[in-house]
């Protein structure tokens, strides 16, 4: 069976690793958990986030924010990735995928240049050392 290779340009937000887990409290704990696991490793060769998304999908993880926080910062530190950059898509701008075996060739894809890039940064006001960001993603799966 084929597979799908996505690419998708978007606006959001740039943190550390250890600096968002840093800062995960009773108020914002499922804030930073959603930006955890729907985030990603700004990793150019997908040698990073394979580790990263088992850390972060661990069936064992704790409920408790506080556990949680502990449990991260550990396995984190454990697998050398607390320096890495986090990527946290929130507006999407342009997606395209393809469908197949063969990758082989161009894909393209455009849009106007009058789309609004502006996005709501209220709810993540309360996180410090964050970036706006434009990010452009490729996956596979």
């Amino acid at each position: 069976m084929g597979r799908c290779e996505t690419a998708k340009a978007s606006v959001g937000i740039k943190i550390q690793l250890c600096d968002l887990i840093s800062q995960i409290s009773e108020t914002n704990f499922a804030k930073i958990k959603t930006i955890l696991e729907d985030g990603f490793l700004e990793d150019e060769n997908e040698e990073l986030n394979h580790t990263y998304h088992t850390i972060v999908y661990d069936v064992n993880l704790p409920d408790n924010y506080l556990e949680y926080k502990m449990y991260l910062e550990e396995k984190i530190e454990e697998e050398c990735l607390s320096t890495n950059t986090l990527l946290y898509p929130i507006k999407d701008i342009l997606v395209t995928e393809r469908w197949g075996y063969d990758r082989s060739g161009t894909n393209g894809l455009s849009r106007d240049m009058d789309f609004d890039l502006s996005m709501d940064t209220e709810p993540y006001q309360e996180i410090e050392k964050i970036s706006i960001v434009f990010i452009l993603r490729q996956y596979s799966g």
